[in-house]
């Protein structure tokens, strides 16, 4: 799993990418399985920010974090 902290343009390029999947996705191609499976990853992102409940470290925390962040774009099917 890729854990390495992502730069400002790298979160920009990520985000912009994001967006337009969702946007083909359900306009496009309407694929309601693949879009919720991106907002799934979104989901698991947001989670992962507040994932252990304070009992890990900030460098675990952010390797969650980070980990969630490069699978934003992922899709399954």
């Amino acid at each position: 799993m890729k854990t390495k902290t992502p730069t400002m343009h790298e979160k920009i390029i990520q985000y912009e990418d994001l967006l337009h999947r969702i946007q083909l996705l359900r306009e496009v191609t309407m694929d309601g399985d693949a879009v919720r499976e991106l907002l799934d990853n979104i989901c698991r992102w947001s989670y992962a920010h507040r994932q252990g409940n304070g009992e890990l470290s900030e460098l675990q925390q952010q390797k969650l974090i980070n980990g969630q962040f490069w699978k934003l774009t992922d899709r399954r099917i």
